[in-house]
């Protein structure tokens, strides 16, 4: 059965972050939107650690309030450590970002992105959940969806698409847009919810802890009082050599690994193993006239800073803001506009991805890692943690310091050299 043509100022495909920051974004500045998620929420979702640098756009949407009622977990900042032990560095927000950047929160994905869908809802967008896209189509004057909903067809038109589908990536493979894996192995990624993992004491017991191995690294994301988001990630070709199925793999790992053992030697896993693969790539174009990729539908490069969360509502609210100024102006994006707004996505993305290669770079690593930072240089990095991708002269000359001591090391030991092979247990 098919519906009569439904219009609308701006269809969402998907209810995660992204589009939900941009359809509340939308809505409140006076527009007609209908966001299409394919699942029911509240769901699981991985992604579960916000960085700092996105809480303005969470208070500009209005629903910072509600986060902070929410009885989420508190941030206030990161522990990076060795899978042996021998070294680890510890992160506090507080200690170079202004007041308003020294905490965030960690998230169990299935409750805040309920919370903010529902926020979208109350700010005045259409929701339709269990949604599927059967069909998009796009002009230069508007776009059109098919979408599946409790067994019936709708045919929907509207002046603007959002694509906010996640590495589903909807319109990208719609169109056939142009792609990079930017360069990045393929990874493996496995992971579940555990209780009774050993937390650093307060007020650090909510610090995302990163455990690093040569083959791959470990997250420890605390969620509540009881449980916490571990997974693993290592290359996708170290997986398959293992020969070991996904949960094997990650519990041979953590009962060889020292620093697991002493964090989830007593711990007990609640739920199923989750995994996922090859999931870094980039699409070159982010816009057109009257579409736009959101979040991970225009790209993921990895999750080991969490970034995936920020670039969502960043780039959700960003998307919102060239469409409400579009509309002003009585036009679809110029070309200007688009260019804009693609090359502020990939500013954000490209500052991740040159400390994402930092960390997989043992010299890097041991930089990052090193127990005499030089000043500037650790206020660059806690920038760079916190998701701070619009740096003052300054920060940037720290940045680049940074990254000059990272390329010296691979000749001069500026910082300790460490070892990143786990030892047997003695």
């Amino acid at each position: 059965m098919q519906s009569a043509i439904d219009l609308y100022d701006a269809i969402i495909i998907g209810g995660g972050p992204g589009g939900s920051t941009a359809g509340s974004a939308l809505a409140q500045g006076g527009k007609k939107v209908l966001i299409l998620e394919r699942e029911r929420f509240p769901r699981f979702h991985v992604g579960e650690s916000l960085i700092p640098y996105g809480n303005d756009e969470l208070r500009s949407i209005g629903v910072w309030e509600k986060l902070e009622a929410g009885g989420f977990m508190p941030k206030l900042g990161a522990e990076f450590v060795l899978g042996n032990s021998e070294a680890g560095v510890q992160i506090r927000f507080g200690r170079h970002l202004p007041q308003s950047y020294s905490r965030t929160f960690q998230v169990e994905r299935a409750r805040f992105d309920n919370l903010l869908l529902e926020h979208a809802g109350e700010s005045g967008c259409e929701v339709w959940q269990e949604a599927r896209v059967e069909a998009v189509a796009v002009s230069d004057h508007e776009v059109s969806v098919t979408c599946l909903r409790e067994g019936k067809r709708h045919e929907l038109r509207a002046r603007w698409l959002l694509d906010a589908s996640g590495r589903e990536a909807v319109l990208g493979k719609h169109l056939e847009l142009p792609k990079t894996d930017l360069g990045m192995p393929k990874k493996f990624a496995t992971f579940a919810h555990y209780h009774g993992v050993k937390r650093n004491p307060p007020p650090d017991d909510g610090h995302i802890i990163i455990v690093r191995m040569d083959f791959g690294w470990f997250w420890l994301i605390p969620l509540d009082k009881e449980k916490t988001s571990v997974g693993l990630v290592q290359s996708l070709e170290h997986f398959r050599q293992s020969g070991l199925k996904p949960g094997e793999c990650f519990e041979e790992v953590v009962a060889s690994t020292p620093e697991l053992q002493k964090r989830l030697g007593e711990a007990v896993r609640v739920n199923e193993f989750f995994h996922a693969q090859d999931f870094t790539f980039r699409y070159l174009n982010n816009a057109g006239p009257r579409w736009m990729l959101v979040g991970d539908a225009a790209g993921f490069i990895d999750p080991i800073f969490s970034s995936g969360v920020m670039l969502a509502v960043k780039s959700g609210h960003l998307a919102a803001t060239e469409i409400l100024r579009a509309d002003r102006a009585g036009t679809s994006l110029s070309r200007g506009a688009r260019r804009r707004y693609t090359r502020q996505v990939d500013k954000m993305s490209k500052v991740f991805l040159r400390m994402i290669k930092m960390f997989y770079s043992s010299n890097g690593f041991e930089v990052f890692l090193s127990p005499d930072p030089d000043e500037n240089a650790e206020a660059a990095v806690y920038n760079l943690v916190a998701g701070n991708t619009d740096l003052t002269w300054k920060q940037h000359f720290g940045v680049w310091y940074f990254y000059l001591i990272c390329f010296l090391q691979r000749k001069f030991a500026i910082a300790p050299r460490l070892n990143f092979a786990i030892k047997p247990k003695e």
